[in-house]
């Protein structure tokens, strides 16, 4: 992991033009895919307080980086508490390398505290590495927030992603939460839509919880599908050699 794999002004094009002649198997394709669903959730789940304070806290560049990536006016990103609804709004539509862009903005502090703390290693820490450094990043600035930037590695293309997914995926602290609903932008005339009652609140909660068990459930089942392939492959390979002797 490094700044310059999330940094805008990264030349990213001979690493494209080396993906242009690359295919992702299926297996590849749904976790690029998972991946990215994950992102969108875990921007939509942040709430307002480590919204507000996120975006308060970031450089100006990142700022008008942040303003640029959502397509809005600069001038947008000085509204106050008014510019909450607003960017959820828009990072609700915001392409997937764009809502990449404002996420690492957001974990700005995040993630340089945590490249700080993992000097050499972190390029490609590993597991022992993160939980090493990680809880004095989370003393600091909160566990959502740190969620955030693991989520926002298992989406690109860093050599720090299989790590940071694995953690995701066992490690209980790391849990995205629910999406925060989106305020509708308000238009003349229009009516506020009817709430829901509190059954329905509590069945959707409930839908969406079991998705995400079942979805979780189904990655843990692919990296023991994956491992147990991999043993099989070196016993193979083992007893080839001993064969060949």
């Amino acid at each position: 992991m490094s700044a310059e794999t999330t940094s805008p002004e990264h030349d990213h094009e001979d690493h494209d033009h080396d993906h242009d002649h690359e295919e992702l198997t299926e297996e590849e394709q749904a976790q690029a895919e998972a991946d990215v669903a994950l992102m969108d959730q875990a921007l939509a789940a942040l709430d307002d307080d480590t919204l507000r304070g996120a975006l308060a806290d970031m450089s100006e560049k990142s700022r008008l980086e942040v303003a640029a990536q959502l397509q809005l006016p600069r001038a947008t990103m000085r509204l106050g508490d008014a510019l909450i609804p607003l960017v959820r709004r828009k990072l609700q539509t915001a392409a997937p390398d764009h809502q990449l862009q404002v996420l690492f903005a957001l974990a700005q502090h995040v993630n340089d505290q945590t490249i700080e703390a993992l000097g050499p290693r972190s390029e490609e820490p590993t597991r022992e590495d993160l939980l090493e450094v990680l809880p004095d990043v989370i003393e600091e600035h909160g566990i959502t927030l740190v969620t955030l930037m693991l989520v926002g590695y298992a989406a690109s293309d860093a050599l720090a992603r299989p790590v940071m997914r694995e953690l995701l995926e066992t490690d209980d602290r790391f849990v995205v939460g629910e999406p925060i609903p989106v305020e509708a932008k308000p238009e003349l005339g229009a009516r506020p839509a009817p709430a829901l009652d509190k059954k329905e609140l509590e069945a959707k909660r409930e839908h969406r919880r079991v998705a995400k068990d079942a979805k979780r459930a189904s990655a843990v089942r692919a990296r023991e599908a994956r491992i147990a392939a991999q043993e099989k492959r070196r016993q193979a390979v083992h007893q080839a050699k001993r064969k060949a002797r």
